[in-house]
């Protein structure tokens, strides 16, 4: 039920007596407060809330508690509100008192894909309806969460949440936070959940239903070890590639040291040692002919002055940058 009070902007403030009237239970809302525009301005609506539930089938008359306001200049006005008639069904006299009369939808917070073995693990549900109490509904979800094969379940810790969505206030939230403690290694069914409730359109029993999932129960060990994994295959992976080329780079530093070695070369006796020492295969007709030519210098058949000396190291160093340098 909602009690409106326009404000032209002249109300100081407003009191409501208590109220409890007789033949239905009566639960205060959050109030809302907001401006609106009518034809004489801006104003502010302020709505005041209650949630009632009948006691009693019949007709029920209930008059809302009257407004006590001060305006400004210190007067003083009381705002009555009409009389509401309410028409209230019969229910199934078998159908048990706790059951809320409300639709109910059930969710659950997403669990981890895996959990240790032996640890306990909170799991939470959610119950969404109105009308709800935490005393009425715990002995259903004691009745459906019990222990399962490798599953030990214990009793559920409910709390309830009033005014959880402004667009809807008589909505309320069952949270209750169910510990959980896997006994096996392997693959776990957690138990499904099937609430009770009145269909307020028909009057007639329904069930909320929540499926059960399914959970990977493993060692503390294995799951402490499982998310370095694909670290450890990527190391194994770099280690082998790096074990591949390996001969390659130090075959790829030697090569370079020995062209260095070539280029530091200061007479024709040190370039034909440093070739020898560096060169791994044998060598083509070209490379030969230039180290015959060498041979020459170093026994002083046909010395060589400075620029063709620098002209033959220069041509066996190009032949020595080949992919596989040749040897005599």
């Amino acid at each position: 039920m909602t009690v409106e009070v326009i404000d032209d902007r002249s109300l100081i403030e407003q009191t409501l007596p208590p109220w409890t009237p007789a033949g239905v239970m009566l639960r205060p809302l959050a109030g809302q407060q907001e401006r609106i525009r009518t034809e004489q301005g801006v104003r502010i609506l302020h709505r005041h809330r209650w949630a009632l539930m009948p006691l009693y089938p019949g007709s029920i008359e209930l008059q809302p508690p009257a407004v006590e306001a001060r305006v400004a200049g210190g007067g003083r006005v009381t705002l009555t509100p009409p009389a509401l008639h309410l028409d209230a069904r019969p229910l199934d006299p078998l159908i048990p008192a706790e059951l809320p009369v409300s639709a109910l939808r059930l969710s659950a917070d997403p669990l981890p894909e895996a959990i240790p073995r032996g640890r306990p693990l909170t799991w939470t549900i959610h119950v969404e309806g109105q009308g709800l109490s935490a005393r009425g509904l715990r002995p259903w979800l004691d009745e459906a969460l019990r222990d399962a094969p490798g599953l030990r379940v214990y009793p559920p810790d409910i709390r309830l949440e009033d005014n959880i969505a402004p667009e809807s206030p008589m909505l309320q939230r069952l949270t209750a936070r169910v510990v959980l403690e896997p006994r096996a290694s392997g693959l776990v069914r957690l138990p499904g959940l099937k609430l009770p409730y009145v269909d307020p359109t028909d009057g007639q029993p329904r069930l909320a239903r929540l499926t059960g999932s399914e959970v990977r129960v493993m060692h503390p060990l294995w799951l402490a070890v499982r998310p370095w994994l694909p670290w450890a295959a990527s190391g194994l992976l770099l280690a082998a590639a790096l074990g591949l080329t390996r001969p390659r780079w130090r075959a790829w530093r030697r090569r370079q040291a020995w062209l260095r070695v070539l280029r530091e070369a200061r007479t024709p006796a040190a370039l034909r040692k440093a070739w020898r020492q560096g060169a791994s295969a044998p060598a083509d007709d070209s490379t030969r002919t230039l180290l015959d030519r060498l041979d020459a210098a170093c026994y002083g058949r046909f010395p060589l002055d400075e620029t063709t000396f620098t002209e033959l190291k220069t041509r066996l160093i190009e032949r020595g940058l080949r992919p596989h340098p040749r040897e005599v």
